[in-house]
């Protein structure tokens, strides 16, 4: 089960002109023995790519194997240094991905164990509307830096920060953002979200993570900018302790700051062995006037396909290569799950989210037991659910397969045509996965009767969920 504690205090200045935030990690506690980042051992990285030859992508076969690593060796010390490629993930088992039951806080102001309110207490935006990045390029420095920090908010998904340090609260990773360029209305109400997608499903329990910070604090500082982050007077907005999911999501006060800091002290419990330090990337957002933010919810296609990509083809990117839109996302897709998995997590993961939009790409792990009416009753329960979080539910069709148990699937996808007509405007037609996958069966799928569509199928569907999001979403 994912524990997460979390304490959030929301802050507003507006005498105060300035803006800094940080985030801090410490010592794994499972997981395998730490490595040690100052014994030059150098872990391969998940589906075993040795540091120096790329990112290998697993096409079938599930989650990375225990002993790897996110593709950069452990080193200790201050300065920045080359590396930290990020490993594709692979394609999971229709049976992996035990699920966890607890997500964080994703506002302000208040304390939750195993999933709090999104919003009490911090800011809040309901209304949806454009939400511009505004981290692209942002000076950053960290104490530790085997790859630089600069990474970790660069245009490059296939980069990302690391440490090579091992966090403790007595000696923390952290990372710091100079804010002080971006004008100061586009800083005030800021959509933050930081991912570290090694460890293959959201939720990271069932098996290891990969440098996944465990606990850690964001904190705000009102020091002026335009050199090295402030060594004191920082303000803590977000405590997280007992972390295991691979992103996490928060709406932001930062009126009145000029840096952001995300510190971590401690790694999550399950991190594997040679990979205790920190990596993440981090991306920020002006939302003082609409809510952009996404959580993609489903099984381990989702995971595969909707994640942020090394190729820099991620549902982000391909969206706003058509329309000036920078929707903020999170995968959240889990090897094995089904509907009934989902609505057992639901509660937790809406906690966790101060987003807009939820997908539900559901029904693949459901079609084996031949029920489409108890799939349409869990359906229909998750959309209520979503929508009295105050969140737009977005489905797409459940994606052609050739494997021999999920010949029903056409007549599972009669059941989501059910609820388009059902629940109208109030849901958004996510893109029509069967049909894409359906027509180019012959080159998405390694073997014609395999599960998981390969990367040609998972760059399809990318593309097909940023074509139809541009379409009934963004109004192009």
């Amino acid at each position: 089960m994912n524990q997460r504690n979390v304490t959030r205090l929301g802050v507003t200045s507006l005498a105060v002109l300035a803006s800094t935030l940080a985030i801090a990690c410490g010592p794994a506690s499972t997981g395998g023995a730490p490595g040690d980042p100052t014994d030059g051992v150098q872990p391969s990285m998940p589906g075993g790519a040795s540091v120096s030859g790329g990112v290998t992508a697993q096409t079938d076969g599930g989650r990375a194997s225990n002993d790897a690593g996110p593709g950069a060796s452990n080193g200790a010390g201050p300065g920045a240094s080359s590396g930290g490629s990020t490993p594709a993930p692979g394609s999971g088992s229709p049976d992996a991905g035990a699920p966890g039951t607890n997500g964080a806080d994703a506002g302000t102001g208040t304390t939750g164990t195993s999933g709090a309110d999104a919003g009490t207490g911090g800011p809040v935006v309901t209304q949806a509307g454009k939400m511009p990045m505004i981290s692209g390029g942002l000076p950053a420095y960290s104490n530790y830096a085997l790859s630089p920090a600069s990474s970790a908010v660069d245009a490059d998904y296939g980069t990302s920060w690391r440490t090579g340090h091992n966090p403790a609260a007595s000696d923390p990773n952290w990372l710091a953002l100079d804010l002080s360029t971006v004008p100061v209305a586009m800083r005030t109400t800021v959509y933050s979200v930081w991912f570290n997608e090694y460890g293959y499903n959201y939720d990271t329990s069932d098996g290891p993570s990969y440098t996944l910070p465990g606990d850690y604090t964001i904190e705000a500082n009102v020091a002026p900018g335009g050199g090295a982050a402030p060594a004191a007077g920082w303000t803590t907005l977000v405590t997280m302790t007992g972390n295991l999911l691979s992103s996490g999501a928060n709406m932001l006060d930062l009126s009145g700051y000029n840096w952001l800091r995300f510190d971590c002290t401690a790694s999550a419990s399950n991190v594997a062995a040679e990979n205790t330090d920190t990596s993440l990337q981090w991306n920020l957002y002006d939302a003082h006037a609409g809510n952009d933010g996404w959580k993609f919810g489903g099984d381990s296609i989702t995971a595969n396909a909707m994640g942020h990509q090394a190729t820099n083809d991620s549902f982000d990117q391909l969206v706003h290569a058509v329309v000036p839109n920078d929707p903020a996302f999170e995968m959240a897709g889990h090897g094995g799950w089904s509907t009934a998995t989902e609505l057992a997590n639901i509660d937790a993961f809406l906690a966790d989210f101060p987003g807009h939009y939820y997908g539900l790409s559901l029904g693949t792990n459901d079609a084996p037991g031949n029920d489409p009416a108890g799939f349409l009753a869990n359906m229909t329960q998750l959309v209520d659910t979503v929508l009295a979080a105050g969140k737009v539910p977005v489905i797409p069709t459940i994606p052609y397969t050739g494997e021999p148990t999920h010949g029903s699937i056409p007549q599972y996808n009669d059941q989501i045509q059910s609820l388009y007509a059902t629940y109208g405007a109030k849901l958004v037609k996510g893109p029509d996965l069967y049909s894409v996958i359906y027509a180019g069966r012959a080159t998405m799928f390694t073997n014609p009767t395999d599960l998981h569509p390969n990367a040609a199928g998972n760059a399809a569907i990318r593309q097909a969920w940023a074509t139809a999001m541009v379409a009934n979403v963004y109004g192009q």
